[in-house]
């Protein structure tokens, strides 16, 4: 069993986990961007701005999901690195099925708020019905989206990131493709593109369930012989949910701020949903070392070797520090050119570019928050991460915009939460993990 672990040193270990993860997070971030970008160049502007007004109401479902694909991949590393066979094979067995049944229900629950959540974000009458309908059909596709979250951690968790990558790519390449062909060929404007997204996440959790299945002998998703327990599924809800609850606060705290948004010229929304989009850009590099971080972490703690586990930690701090400056200083200066892919007009492109490069100098300070936050939460902590972040992300964030906006009500407020957010993050995760009683109690420092 020893050859299924990845050898070599911690440094090279991460960094044969994160770039296939990070080159598959760009194809995955493509899923979005390509509609913005096909309906922003091959529709209208109205169509562009419905898009990104829907964009925080996607996000809560997704960050939710994401969170409940990090639990179970804690808990499959875990095992993973205690060569426990058994338990390892239930928790597969259980993320699976628990992702199609639970992305089935969650379906039904997104259907039926919708209503209610397009409210929320305040969407202006004349692109309302654009929005309405890409929605409608976007969100029929949640059990895609928890499926495929839930096992791209499973792989992560086996290390098999370079698999991810290659199924990031089709799927990536699908949706660009069928987004063209329905809305140059066939006319289907928004509507087209969210078809598109559907059938290219259900193409990705078709090679992704392909791969689990024939794995191998000691890692092997079973239809005939599955393993499921609601034990497991506590277990993932346990490190999942609190994750979960943290990524989607964050996301209906941005919902929120994107009323205020939506208040503002189409100009101005389209610019500011296209910079949030490209500003993801820069994120990807701290994002995939901090998966790989919680990964390795959660495997040599599971394998009781802590040293190990510090040393990734370490290690995850210098290669996300060095890649996030790297990614910042390209996004910076391309921001103008990156931001006209999506929309010509010149207010859209000054408001992006503006944004962009307002939110990349604190882009330093979340790496810090992804590594320290993914190293808590790969050692079982998922408390104290999810604290941090709703009180940075969420709370600071939301009262820095309303605030700001009744004392000065200028766009320039919206440019600078993303920021100040993100900056606030990092300082209180870097302080949390160094001063920590935990963190020392389980020798992670």
């Amino acid at each position: 069993m020893s050859k299924l672990f990845p050898q070599g040193s911690i440094r090279k270990q991460l960094l044969d986990f994160a770039w296939p993860a990070f080159i598959a997070a760009i194809f995955t971030e493509l899923f979005s961007i390509t509609n913005q970008m096909i309906v922003g160049n091959f529709v209208s502007l109205e169509a562009l701005s419905a898009v990104s007004a829907c964009s925080w109401i996607i996000n809560v479902f997704s960050y939710t999901f994401y969170g409940l694909g990090m639990g179970a991949g804690i808990i499959v590393a875990r095992y993973y690195g205690a060569k426990d066979k058994e338990k390892l094979k239930r928790s597969l067995d259980t993320a699976i099925v628990f992702a199609v049944g639970g992305g089935i229900i969650l379906t039904i629950i997104s259907e039926l708020s919708l209503p209610l959540l397009m409210d929320i974000v305040n969407i202006q009458a004349d692109i309302y019905e654009m929005a309405h309908g890409y929605l409608r059909v976007y969100l029929m596709g949640t059990t895609c989206v928890l499926t495929y979250n839930m096992c791209f951690f499973i792989l992560r968790a086996f290390g098999a990131t370079k698999h991810q990558l290659y199924f990031s790519i089709i799927s990536s390449c699908v949706n660009i493709t069928l987004g063209l062909l329905l809305v140059r060929v066939f006319h289907l404007n928004v509507i087209g593109t969210a078809l598109a997204t559907i059938t290219s996440q259900l193409t990705l959790d078709i090679l992704v369930i392909r791969k689990l299945l024939n794995f191998n002998e000691w890692i092997k998703f079973d239809f005939r012989n599955i393993d499921f327990s609601f034990k497991t599924v506590g277990e993932i809800c346990k490190l999942g949910i609190p994750a979960g609850i943290q990524n989607m606060l964050i996301a209906i705290s941005s919902m929120m701020i994107q009323s205020y948004v939506n208040l503002f010229p189409n100009e101005y929304i389209a610019g500011i949903g296209v910079a949030e989009k490209v500003g993801g850009w820069a994120q990807m590099t701290s994002v995939a070392v901090s998966a790989g971080t919680m990964s390795m972490v959660s495997r040599h703690v599971g394998a009781k070797d802590y040293d190990k586990a510090k040393e990734v930690i370490k290690e995850s701090v210098k290669l996300g520090t060095c890649s996030t400056i790297i990614s910042g200083i390209l996004i910076f200066t391309l921001a103008p050119f990156l931001v006209s892919l999506f929309n010509q007009n010149p207010t859209t492109i000054k408001a992006g570019t503006t944004m962009c490069r307002i939110m990349i100098c604190s882009f330093i300070f979340l790496n810090l928050s992804h590594v320290y936050n993914g190293a808590c939460r790969g050692a079982g902590n998922v408390r104290w991460p999810m604290i941090i972040a709703i009180a940075g992300q969420v709370i600071c964030k939301y009262l820095f915009v309303v605030i700001g906006l009744k004392l000065h009500y200028d766009i320039h407020i919206l440019y600078c939460g993303s920021a100040v957010g993100y900056s606030l993050a990092g300082i209180f995760a870097t302080v949390y993990f160094n001063t920590s009683k935990w963190v020392k109690e389980n020798q992670l420092r």
